[in-house]
């Protein structure tokens, strides 16, 4: 007669896997609630927490129970390997926090001047802390400002097209007015798979070259943004290079080398500098007239000539020209009158606009 003895089964493989089957539900239904704001930013990390330590239960049950099985033998191998396996699953979202925690500085608000960051309104800080500022340009040196030789305007649309393909809710805009102003907006932006929403907040300058961008992304909620706000700021300059290329063909960013500092001011004249003597003559400003003396050589060009009986006739001069005082002994010859007086013009003359100082201009006399 044969004696069976009763096969041993491991319970703790059957709570490893009930215990992962309630843990990944728990992470999913955490994530669903978060993105249609049935839950808040702050209870949608308590959740997933608590389905954190849930799966982390389970893979603990399920390792205890399969050392077991491989010392004493008897059932629950399978099950305990799908509990291990659920509970692994439930474990991924902590486990890329924290390796994202490890890897990326403590920062929740990034921006391409930390000097002076584009306004975010509400709440917000207004500026960004020296030390944040120092480990922001430590560990990513490649976000700074972006020039662009578009006008303001036009820099202004692109990027507004681009916030509306990554579909960031628009909150605020100052959309430009002339084609040199300065203009701006903000937007709210959703995380893809989470549902975080951090503000951003984009303005667009003059600048010599065209325009200057820059652009803010801050957390809500949180004093690490897990290297979310950095990738959201490269993946908006990539997508707005892509709209720039399709619509105006190659537009490159200007380096900051290659826009340079304005110019300085020309510094002021020496007045005991010596002149060169190989310089031109100096052109003068006005046609000096008869018999005056040149301003620039001091002698008295020739006679000019009279105009033509054609064009005396077109232009009047703004100064009535120095009639001669009649001579008291002439006397008019036998045979001949008396001048008699010229009448006086009934058309009066164009305006003069001659100043102080300077020869009167020649004027077309109107009609003529």
């Amino acid at each position: 007669m044969r004696k069976f003895l009763p096969s041993h089964r491991s319970r703790l493989a059957t709570f490893s896997l009930r215990t992962a089957r309630l843990g990944v539900p728990v992470i999913v239904l955490s994530v669903l609630a978060h993105r249609l704001d049935f839950v808040s930013t702050p209870q949608f990390l308590l959740l997933m927490i608590t389905g954190s330590l849930i799966a982390l239960a389970a893979i603990v049950a399920a390792v205890i129970a399969l050392v077991r099985l491989w010392a004493r033998g008897g059932h629950g191998w399978g099950r305990a390997m799908r509990g291990a396996a659920y509970a692994l699953i439930a474990l991924l979202p902590l486990g890329a926090a924290t390796a994202a925690y490890v890897t990326h500085p403590q920062l929740a608000d990034i921006s391409t001047d930390t000097e002076d960051p584009p306004a975010l309104g509400g709440d917000a800080p207004d500026t960004i802390p020296a030390d944040a500022a120092a480990v922001q340009a430590e560990f990513y040196p490649d976000l700074v400002s972006r020039r662009f030789r578009l006008p303001p305007s036009e820099l202004h649309k692109a990027a507004l097209t681009v916030a509306e393909q990554r579909g960031w809710m628009l909150t605020a805009e100052l959309p430009p007015g002339m084609p040199d102003e300065p203009t701006r907006f903000q937007a709210v932006a959703v995380s893809p798979l989470y549902g975080f929403r951090d503000d951003v907040a984009v303005r667009i300058l003059p600048d010599p070259v065209g325009a200057r961008l820059d652009i803010r992304s801050a957390s809500q909620v949180g004093l690490h943004d897990l290297g979310a706000n950095a990738r959201r700021i490269r993946g908006f300059l990539a997508d707005l290079d892509a709209v720039l290329l399709a619509a105006y063909g190659v537009i490159e960013a200007v380096d900051e080398d290659e826009a340079g500092a304005p110019p300085e001011e020309l510094p002021p004249l020496d007045p005991n500098a010596s002149t060169p003597s190989d310089l031109p003559p100096p052109v003068p400003g006005l046609k000096p007239e008869a018999g005056e003396p040149d301003a620039a050589s001091g002698v008295a060009p020739d006679g000019l000539e009279p105009l033509p009986p054609d064009l005396s006739e077109v232009y009047e001069s703004d100064t009535p020209d120095p009639q001669p005082a009649p001579d008291a002994d002439a006397s008019p010859l036998p045979g001949e009158n008396a001048p008699e007086a010229e009448a006086p013009r009934s058309t009066p003359l164009p305006e003069t606009s001659a100043e102080p100082g300077r020869p009167a201009r020649l004027r077309p006399v109107a009609g003529q």
